[in-house]
């Protein structure tokens, strides 16, 4: 045992830190490597794939990826000739971090040219928050993404409260560059804009959303060197007053799309509107102020006018309207009101009466129409009109209308193809007679929350139709009066074109009209029966020994099934299902969830 020696532990030898690099926070050593001995060591890694992902765990490395021309890079060796295939990327919440958005940038030369780019830092309120120690994408990210793809022709940023004029005017390497849309960008000045502008010359669409330090100095730039603007978009940016619009406007009458939401302005920009921009087509006027009768009035000189949304607008009112030419709406082919309070019978009539090229009218929380003003705008564009929305109006009866004569004559609407009236009030079972009577082209109908509707009405609809019945979907979503005979009646008369029904909420329709669907509707690919009386039996009627061949069924707040339902379902439906609703289904358990899940690709509980 005396000569065994046991080894003895040596001192380990370190070499001295640098005390400005210890206080600088731990610098990486290989900051200090030449630029030629780094791409000398990385090339060493035989994967182009790998080489390209240690950009993540090393700054200059990616740095130095981005900044190199991309002849250097393939005489090097480090990539392959690049596809022509164009990609889109999209990053979500927490996957919206510099990291994963450098290796997407330095890899994506092995699939193709990146031309569409999308980061929502923070998802919407309904979604759950980031995790704890979550980083969001900074302007170091943004930058090194601009340099190594600079083919990049749409940007869109979504809450990125990291991304500064910096980052913003580091995009302007992208000289491609088409869309930029920013949405609550807190952190974004005018420096960078101005950069991107003098820069990114073939900029067509703008759009700024909530940008509380963007001002007028950015949209003086885009007037002066954006020639190809098409689409501009302002809400809710304060420091954005009637100069900057009026010169971004009066400079660029090559715009088609002007949007300004929850802004304060003044008479002179709808005037600039509408004398600088000749080709404007869609103007939209969200939630703004500031306005007055006079001001309103301008928007009859657009003479190229397609589109004209009108929402909150404070101010607007039947005297602003009756000043305007009866012909100067006679190009509109989209008509939108939202919430308009001032604004009655009359001023639905001026901009009606000379539409005749309007194809798409919505109405939406207005209640200052009557029954009989509807009626008489409708027939004024009643040869050309094919979709028409009501939602949250209520049509008040005038005294003037005959109560004997539930609805004034009839206009023919040879085109309306899509009627959609949701939670309305004054309007019911006389109103779908008249769609039925005069509308024979008919192919989506949407009846929802209505409780005027009952089965009666339904049940005279379809039968109007009878010989022309071309519809595909029906939805009576929330209707309580609608029961077994109106699933009858569709089934009946709809039997051979529909491809879509949704009877959620109506809570009188039981197994039997779950039996006829079955029987009947042959070519159904969507059925919506959640929070109808449907017990295990009515299932199995519609999982009959022939099945409809359905992509998408809906059990939603059924309680009365069981698992029985889910093993039927499973048996006897084709292939094609792929989409199966069962939540709020108390009588249906987790394990056979779990086993259906094996079997069909999505199924909500």
């Amino acid at each position: 045992m005396e000569g065994l020696r046991f080894p003895v532990k040596k001192a380990r030898v370190s070499s001295q830190m640098d005390d400005k690099r210890v206080q600088v926070g731990g610098q990486d050593l290989i900051d200090d490597l030449p630029d030629e001995l780094l791409v000398h060591i990385f090339s060493f890694i035989p994967a182009i794939r790998d080489r390209c992902c240690c950009g993540a765990v090393s700054k200059k490395w990616s740095l130095l990826q981005a900044s190199m021309s991309r002849s250097d890079y393939i005489s090097r060796g480090f990539l392959l000739p690049r596809p022509s295939q164009e990609i889109s990327r999209s990053f979500r919440g927490s996957e919206a971090n510099d990291t994963r958005l450098v290796a997407m940038a330095i890899g994506i030369d092995a699939r193709g040219v990146l031309t569409n780019l999308s980061v929502i830092g923070t998802l919407p309120d309904s979604s759950p928050p980031p995790p704890s120690g979550h980083r969001s994408i900074s302007d170091v990210g943004l930058s090194i993404v601009a340099g190594a793809c600079k083919s990049l022709k749409s940007l869109y940023l979504f809450k990125c409260p990291k991304i500064t004029g910096w980052g913003i005017g580091s995009v302007g390497h992208c000289i491609g560059l088409e869309r930029l849309e920013l949405v609550d960008a807190m952190s974004v000045t005018d420096d960078g804009l101005v950069i991107l502008a003098i820069r990114c010359l073939n900029l067509s669409s703008l759009s700024l959303v909530s940008c509380p330090n963007v001002g007028n100095h950015s949209l003086l730039a885009f007037a002066k060197y954006s020639r190809k603007l098409k689409s501009v978009t302002l809400a809710r940016c304060p420091l954005i007053t009637d100069s900057g619009i009026v010169s971004l406007v009066a400079n660029r009458s090559s715009l088609e799309t002007v949007k300004i939401a929850s802004m304060k302005l003044s008479d002179i920009v709808l005037q600039a509107i509408a004398c600088y921009s000749r080709k404007i087509q869609i103007l939209l006027l969200d939630n703004v102020w500031g306005v007055s009768d006079m001001g309103y009035c301008w928007i009859g000189l657009a003479k190229e006018l397609k589109c004209l949304l009108l929402k909150a607008c404070v101010g607007l009112s039947d005297r602003c309207l009756a000043r305007v030419s009866s012909a100067s709406f006679a190009g509109i082919r989209k008509l939108a009101i939202n919430n308009c309070s001032l604004l009655s019978d009359w001023g639905l009539f001026e901009l009606t009466s000379s539409a005749g090229e309007l194809e798409n009218v919505l109405l939406h929380s207005c209640k200052s129409f009557t029954y009989r003003g509807l009626m008489v705008a409708i027939g004024n564009c009643s040869q050309s009109l094919k979709t028409l929305a009501l939602i949250k109006c209520d049509f008040f009866l005038d005294e003037q209308r005959d109560e004997t004569n539930s609805f004034p004559l009839a206009q023919h609407c040879p085109l309306l193809e899509t009627v959609k009236v949701d939670q309305c009030r004054g309007i019911g079972d006389d109103f779908i007679l008249w769609i039925g009577a005069s509308c024979k082209q008919v192919i989506d109908v949407s009846f929802t929350r209505m409780d005027s509707i009952t089965d009666r009405g339904i049940g005279c609809f379809l039968s109007q139709l009878k010989g022309s019945n071309k519809m595909a979907r029906v939805d009576l979503t929330g209707c309580t009066r609608v029961g077994n005979w109106s699933v009858w009646a569709i089934t009946r008369e709809c039997k051979a074109s529909l491809k879509r029904l949704v009877l959620r909420g109506c809570c009188r329709v039981n197994d039997r009209g779950a039996a006829v669907i079955a029987r009947r509707c042959a070519k159904l690919v969507e059925l919506d029966l959640g929070g109808c009386d449907i017990s295990d039996e009515g299932v199995k009627k519609l999982a009959r020994d022939e099945p409809i061949d359905l992509e998408v069924i809906s059990l939603a707040g059924c309680t009365r099934i069981t698992d029985r339902s889910l093993l039927v379902l499973k048996k006897y439906m084709g292939p094609g299902l792929d989409r199966v609703n069962v939540a709020g289904c108390t009588g249906v358990s987790k394990a056979v969830i779990n086993w259906l899940k094996l079997y069909i690709d999505a199924v909500d509980y």
